[in-house]
This record gives structure tokens, sequence and C-alpha cells, in this order.
């Protein structure tokens, strides 16, 4: 008896141990298969097999010094754009199915496809740098191992000033391996949207805003036969709607005057944020309501008011929608040679002249520049942000 239970037990153990022996080789060789696959997939052959990474960034890539340089190290694509950590690693794995989806319906299968795409791809793989400090970079470039004196002396500043600050290296490196994005495609569509929004907004709402500068006149019969204008309201200045006749609209530009400064409307008092510019002739017309003094300038001020006729064009109801589109002309502007500066770190007067300094390295036109200006005053340490005056 003793010794049927003994072969019993061994025949039952038998099958049980070749089951665990099979279920071992067979987890190492998926295991293996997985990341054999894994690692092809990172491959720089693999990354440009397909011609929509062929023919636009490999191109660029080439040219950079992450593919040819004197040391001879380069990094490929997956060394930029694929973890090393094996877990992160599948989730960007996964990630980049939908990007299998774009080539399989075509959403980026031409040249002018992938252009028009490009700053929704390029801002999507930022944001990510962003949120992870720009880990894949940090993987080979390692700040405990920089030799600052061995750089050029302006860039050994502006590293050292980067990290002190606690920029991530995406903040100020943009467009290293690839052709930077035409950043204004964002905020140029922005504004489109704005001014299709103006077109029945004009009609209809009683507070609204200013997109960009436009004419006022005092009386409605100048305004009407469009002559020459009494004055300037500046985009970004909310007005009150009075009246309403055709395409015209009656409105109430409020403000403050800097006493003996009598033909420039502020946001504020204190603060130069422009309202509004009023020709000299009708400096009359201004309404003052009452007087301070500003404790800190111990300067005058007005706080007033001007009834006037504007056209109903490139005005909207919705100021959160205008400061959207500013503020995605500030991040496109401003953040492609260094990390963006809260508009909180100045002062509302402290802006003017920190924006004067980096005005010839930033396209933009006048009208650009000076609502650019007004969001980041409105948006300072002083003056609590845009909405607290929508």
């Amino acid at each position: 008896m003793k010794i049927w239970r003994l072969l019993r037990t061994k025949t039952a153990i038998f099958p049980i141990s070749l089951l665990l022996i099979g279920a071992f080789a067979g987890g190492i060789v998926f295991w293996g298969g997985f990341h054999t696959a894994m690692d092809y997939t990172n491959t720089l052959d693999f990354c440009v097999s397909c011609h929509e990474m062929r023919s636009t960034v490999y191109e660029e890539y080439k040219k950079s010094p992450h593919f040819s340089n004197a040391s001879g190290v380069q990094a490929v694509c997956s060394d930029c754009h694929v973890p090393k950590e094996t877990y992160p690693k599948i989730i960007r794995k996964i990630k980049a199915a939908k990007e299998v989806y774009s080539k399989l319906t075509g959403k980026i299968d031409t040249k002018e496809k992938f252009e028009a795409h490009r700053l929704t791809m390029a801002k999507s793989v930022w944001a990510e740098m962003e949120a992870n400090a720009s880990q894949q970079c940090r993987n080979c470039h390692k700040q405990d191992s920089m030799n600052f004196a061995k750089q050029h002396p302006k860039a050994s500043e502006t590293m050292q000033k980067g990290f002190k600050d606690g920029e991530t290296c995406i903040s100020c490196h943009k467009g290293i391996a690839h052709k930077l994005p035409d950043m204004s495609q964002g905020y140029k569509a922005m504004f489109d949207e704005l001014q299709a929004l103006s077109a029945n907004e004009g009609a209809t709402s009683d507070h609204l805003y200013a997109i960009t500068s436009k004419p006022f006149f005092v009386e409605q019969a100048k305004a009407e036969s469009n002559g020459k204008s009494d004055g300037r309201l500046m985009g970004g200045t909310d007005v009150t709607v009075l009246k309403r006749s055709g395409d015209l609209l009656k409105v109430r530009i409020a403000g403050w005057q800097q006493d003996e400064v009598d033909r420039v409307i502020y946001a504020l008092r204190g603060q130069r944020i422009f309202s509004a510019t009023v020709g000299k002739k009708v400096v009359d017309k201004i309404e003052r309501l009452k007087t301070e003094v500003d404790p800190d300038t111990e300067l005058t001020w007005h706080q007033v008011q001007i009834d006037t006729w504007v056209s109903k064009e490139n005005l909207i109801s919705e100021g959160d929608q205008l400061w959207a589109y500013t503020k995605e002309m500030y991040t496109a502007a401003c953040s492609t040679c260094h990390g963006l500066r809260d508009p909180e770190h100045f002062l509302a007067n402290q802006w003017i002249g920190s924006l004067k300094a980096m005005k010839r390295f930033i396209s933009l036109d006048k009208e650009q520049y000076r609502i650019l200006q007004k969001y980041l005053q409105l948006n300072a340490k002083d003056t609590g942000g845009s909405e607290a005056h929508g």
C-alpha cells in the first residue's frame, strides 16, 4: 500500500512539474520575444521606415549634432522619444498606436499635411518633456557632469541661470533636432475665430472687448461719414454699449488719467496699461468722476469716462477667449529660446521695459505686440490678473 501511494504521488508530481517548467520556459520565450520587438521598434531604421518620417523630420535630424558630431556619439529617435524605464516605455509604445492610426488614415501622409499638424505634434512632445523634466535629455546630459568652463561664456551663463531657475532642457532647446514649427499657427487661427465671433456679438452684447485697436468718434455723424477719428480704442479694452445704430455702436470707455496727461486713458490707476488715446480736440469731452492720489508715487489720478461711436467689427463679449488668444501668442513668441516667465514675475509697469528688450527677437506686428503687452500687464504681480478687470 505504501509503495502504491508513493508511485501515485510521484505520478501526480511529474505533470505539475512539467507544467511549471513549460510555463517558465514559455515566459522566458515570451519575455525575450517581447523585448526583442521593443528593441527593434526603438531602432532608427524602424522609426524612419515610413515616408512620413523619412521625408520630413529624418532629413532635419541628419543635419543636427544628434546625428553627426565630433565625438561620433549618435542619439537616435528612441533616445529622445522613448523612456528607458520599462513601464514608462510600455506606456509610450501604447500611445504610439495613435500615431499608427494617423498614418493609416492618411492624416499626415503628405508634407503639406505634416506641416499643418507640426505645431500640434511638437506641442504634445514638449508637454511630455516638460512633465518629466526632460528625462530623455538628462539620460545623456547630466548637470553634475557639465564643465561650464568649457562652454561658450554666453551659453554657460544661460545654462547655469536656467538650472538655477528650475527650467528643464526643453524650455530652451526646442528645435534642437528638428525644424521648429510655425509658432504663429495657433494664435493666428485663434484670431480668425475671434473675428468670426465678432461678426454677431457686436450687435447683441452690451459688454464688449476690442480684439484690435480701432478708431472712435465723439459724434455719430462723423462716425457715419468715416472722417478723421477723434481717438483710438486699444486692443483688449472693454467697453459698455449704450446705443446701436446700424453698424455703429455708441460705447462708454472708462478708466484713469494721470493728472496733466490728458490724452491717454489707462485701465488702472497708477499702471501704464493703455485703454485709449484721445485726440487733442476732444479732450474736453472726457468726464472726470473722481480724483485720487497714488500713495506709492504721490501722483494725482482721475477716474474718467468718455462716450464715443465705433464700428461693431472686431468686438467680442467673451474676455476669456480674447485672453486665451493672447496667452497662446505669449507662449508662441516667447518660449522658443527660454522658459516662459509667469506674468506675475514682474509688476505691470516693469513689463513695458522687459518686453521692449525682447522685441527684436519676436515676430509680432504692432497690434499683436500691444495686446500681448496688455495681457502681461493685466496679469502682473500688482494687478491681480485680467479676470479681475474683465
